[in-house]
């Protein structure tokens, strides 16, 4: 009687050793195949909305917030337009070049 206690114990704790060992297995091939990526790229930036935080117009850079990848990004805004920006408005970025986005009124 004793025996057959500690051989049935003994089956459970390996059991449950063996599906907690493919739980782990399982989540780390699906962690695998998720790529986390928080670096702003051009192609990421170019063609999204944004909103002016400080004006701007052809002659002064101003800033613009971007809701990129979940995250909220300021950046030092520039304009080949003739309009000011004001704060408030929604612009489109055209173009980046370093850290500095070129963006057009919407």
């Amino acid at each position: 009687m004793k025996n057959s206690i500690l051989i049935i114990t003994g089956i459970a704790v390996a059991l449950g050793i063996l599906a907690g060992a493919f739980i782990v297995v399982l989540i780390f091939l699906q962690r695998r195949r998720l790529a986390v990526d928080s670096l702003v790229r051009t192609d990421n930036i170019v063609g999204c909305y944004g909103t002016v935080e400080i004006p701007l117009n052809r002659s002064s850079p101003g800033k613009i917030r971007v809701n990129l990848k979940g995250s909220l990004v300021d950046f030092v805004a520039l304009t080949d337009e003739t309009q000011q920006f004001h704060q408030g408005d929604r612009v489109v970025v055209v173009r980046m070049k370093g850290n500095k986005v070129w963006v057009v009124g919407v």
